[in-house]
This record gives C-alpha cells, structure tokens and sequence, in this order.
C-alpha cells in the first residue's frame, strides 16, 4: 500500500448509533441464574432441615420403643442433636475455626452414638446424619476418611454390643460411610461454584476497567491531535480573516473537515471498530506540522504490508509523535521515518526543538513531568500519551524510546518492532 499519498481518514456518519447506546436496564440472563440459584440454595436447606428433623423423630412413632427411662434420655438428646446439625451444619453463614469444628463434630457423633446405643437401630439415622457433619465440615479427602472411619467404627462397635443383626450391622457400616462421602462431594461442588462465581465477577471487573483505560487511551490519542490541528486552523483563520479571507475560509473549511473526522474517529474508538492507517496518520502528520509553520520530511518506503497490529502500533506513534512536536517542541523541522528489513520495522519522529526536560534529581535517563516525556505535561502532571503509546508497544511485543534527538539534540520518538511481530514484503 503507499504510504505517503494517502488522505487522512473520513470521518464517520454524523447519525451512526454507537452500539450499546441504549443497553437494557432489565437485568441479564446471568444475574437470572445467579437469582435463581440462591433461590434453590435457600428451598434446598429448607428441605434438608425437614428431612433431618423427620428422620429423628419419625423412631419415636414406632412401636419399638425403649421404656420411660430411655424414652426421657432420647427426647432431649434427639432434640440437641437437631440444634447442633442445624447450628453446625446447615447455618453456612456460621464461622468456625477447624479445632472448633472438629469439638462440635466429635459432640454431634457422642450424641448420636449414645442415641443409638439406648434406642436400638431404629435410631441409626442419627449416626448417619453425624456421618454426613462429618464430610460437610473436612477440608480435605484425608479428613473426611479418617472422620468417617471413626464414626462407621463406633458405631459398629454400638451395634455389636447391642447385639444387632448382619443386616443392621450392614447398614451402620455403609449409610454413615455414604453420607460422609456425598456431603463432602456437594460442599466441595458448592465451594468450586462459589470461587467461579467470585471469578466471573473479578474477570467482569477487570474488563470494565480495561476498557476504561482503552476508551482512556484511545480518546487522548484521537482528540489530542485534532484538537492540536483544530487550535491552529482557528488561530490561522482568525489572523487571515481580515487581510486574505479566501485563505481564511479555506482553514474554516478544513477545520469542519478535521472536526466532522475527529468525531467520527471517537465513535469508532468507543466502539472499539478503528484502526488506524500509517498512511493516513502520515498525510494527517504532514498537514499538522505544515499547519504549525514546521518543515516534515517523510521518509518511508513505496508499499509494504504489515500486520494490521503493527501497522497501528506504527500509525499512533507517528500521530503521538507529531502532536508532542507541536505541543511541547518549538520546533523548525520535524522528520518522520518508517523504515523495514528482514530484522524489524520502526517508526521515528525527530524534532529539532527544545528537547526533553530531564528530572535532575534523578541520574537514570528517565524524563520527567516537567517537559516532553511520558504524558501530557501541559497541566503540569503526568498524562497519557506516551505512557499510552508504550501500553500498545508493550501489547504488541514492541520497543518504545523517547529522548535526545540525534547529537543530543531536539527530541526523538522512536518504536521498534522485532521479527516474528510483522510480514514484510
């Protein structure tokens, strides 16, 4: 493609609608399944408080039941043991440290083995509701096992002393056993939903923040040098408006063009559609400088293709560069160079004005705030040109330098792109 005849880009259509614009305040599809998953979350442990209080106290209506004595220990142990499964268990928002837990846990099982032991094996499911605390509670597989095996143990130990039958025996063995290792898979289920969900959230976070920082970017970019041609177009209209009115209108002309582009340029950017072209950024550099009262040399070859990466990367540090010179240089001439071989392609922007403004008080060769350097310095803080520039070389496994001009003097704004970045031809 040429380079250096190509017009600056057209602005876009004055009524384009920027995708987005007008977004849905409804809420997402996302936040509908989170709403309905809490809903199912809080059904389900409402359910489980059922089922386990049911569980414990259905014996009680059996037939087989122990005389007054044992009846006068169970309801009262049966009715602690709700209290603490519901406590311990099912209150997830009830934090406790391991060695509290674990206390608990070793409560929870003494109280369902001593049920077990007066109410005979119409009674287990309390064992195996212990069983189940059990695998909630573990943070690890090695927990739950071993806490298993010491309930399922004791409990078989209870049963045998009562003198139950191989298929009572079977079931103390296996429930507990199964209700410990469902309980720990469900909470570890429930732990992994929650990180991905915390995960999304910090990922959505993180992109609105990313993309707060390109419209950031993209923005100074674009405004910084049309508002840069815009300032000279006005001031040159306004000292020709008296003596050479046709001149006059020529930069009025050319100030709407360079406004009606800019905005184009800005809805694209939001929108995230630009890319900008070399050889346009050249032409546009070209006619700033010239605007400006600076001579611009461009030294760039015929045609070549590049990445449409790096050619953008290249085409923001002509338009970058360019605006600096006219801000910040005081400059009389400015040349621009595009250069490629087998190795690299780079871009430089070389002024022979004041040059950079270095921090004394440091001895590294980093500029400072207080002239041309890595920002914006006309309010006197740091900005966001080059320090947005070296962004995209850094995304673009670029080289950025700006400094001394060649012989120490003026100032010099140069990108390198390594092979294996681009393809030359």
């Amino acid at each position: 493609m040429p380079l250096s005849d190509q017009p600056p880009p057209d602005g876009a259509d004055d009524h384009a609608v920027t995708p987005g614009a007008a977004a849905s305040t409804r809420p997402t599809f996302a936040d509908q399944l989170d709403s309905q998953d809490e809903l199912w979350h809080r059904n389900r442990r409402r359910l489980i408080r059922l089922l386990v209080a049911f569980s414990v106290v259905a014996p009680f209506l059996s037939t087989h039941r122990p005389g007054a004595a044992g009846m006068g220990f169970l309801i009262p142990a049966t009715a602690a043991f709700i209290v603490m499964t519901d406590r311990i268990v099912l209150r997830l928002e009830w934090r406790m440290t391991p060695g509290i837990a674990w206390a608990w846990l070793t409560v929870m099982t003494g109280t369902a083995l001593a049920i077990l032991a007066v109410g005979g094996p119409n009674w287990v499911n309390a064992l195996v509701i212990a069983g189940a605390a059990i695998g909630r509670i573990s943070p690890s597989p090695r927990d739950a096992t071993i806490g298993a095996a010491c309930c399922v143990a004791a409990g078989l130990g209870v049963g045998l002393a009562r003198g139950i039958n191989y298929g009572n025996g079977l079931t103390i063995v296996l429930v507990p056993a199964m209700a410990a290792f469902f309980a720990y898979a469900a909470t570890r289920r429930n732990e992994l939903v929650r990180n991905l969900r915390e995960t999304r959230a910090e990922l959505a976070r993180m992109a609105v923040a990313d993309e707060r920082l390109r419209i950031a970017r993209d923005l100074h970019d674009l405004l910084g040098h049309s508002l840069s041609l815009i300032t000279l177009k006005a001031e040159l209209a306004g000292r020709t408006v008296g003596t050479d009115p046709d001149r006059a209108a020529r930069e009025i002309a050319d100030l709407e063009t360079v406004a009606r582009r800019s905005l184009g340029e800005v809805r694209a950017a939001v929108t995230s559609y630009r890319r900008p072209s070399l050889g346009a950024e050249l032409a546009a550099a070209r006619q700033m400088l010239a605007a400006a009262g600076m001579e611009c040399e461009v030294h760039a070859p015929a045609s070549f293709e590049l990445a449409p990466e790096t050619e953008a990367l290249l085409a923001w540090t002509v338009r970058e560069g360019a605006t600096n010179v006219v801000r910040h240089s005081g400059a009389r001439a400015v040349t621009i160079t595009i250069s490629a071989s087998d190795d690299e392609v780079t871009a430089e922007v070389a002024d022979d004005g004041v040059g950079p403004a270095w921090d004394a008080g440091r001895d590294n060769g980093r500029l400072s705030a207080g002239g041309r350097g890595p920002g914006d310095l006309e309010s006197g803080a740091p900005g966001s040109g080059l320090a947005g520039l070296a962004e995209r070389a850094r995304a673009a496994g670029a080289e950025i330098s700006a400094g001394d001009g060649r012989g120490g003097k003026g100032f010099r704004l140069r990108v390198r792109v390594p092979a294996g970045q681009f393809s030359a031809s």
